[in-house]
């Protein structure tokens, strides 16, 4: 197994941001068709800042193990 070049990182980078932002709007409008309906949030919306709430928390994580805060 070698290891990826820079060109192969940036498209990984590339592809894991737009599958992000993807489950994110995804989600969030589940969440928000589901709550007009019900009247409850669920587990859709849960889900949605779990997720959110990861990414940050590693964005912050390495910017501050890398000194780029």
């Amino acid at each position: 197994m070698r290891k990826p070049d820079e060109m192969e990182k940036h498209h990984n980078y590339v592809a894991c941001r737009n599958a992000f932002v993807f489950y994110s709007v995804v989600l969030l409008i589940w969440s928000l068709w589901s709550f007009i309906e019900t009247r409850e949030a669920g587990w859709k919306f849960i889900i949605l800042l779990t997720g959110v709430a990861v990414f940050w928390f590693t964005r912050v994580f390495y910017a501050h193990k890398t000194g780029q805060q």
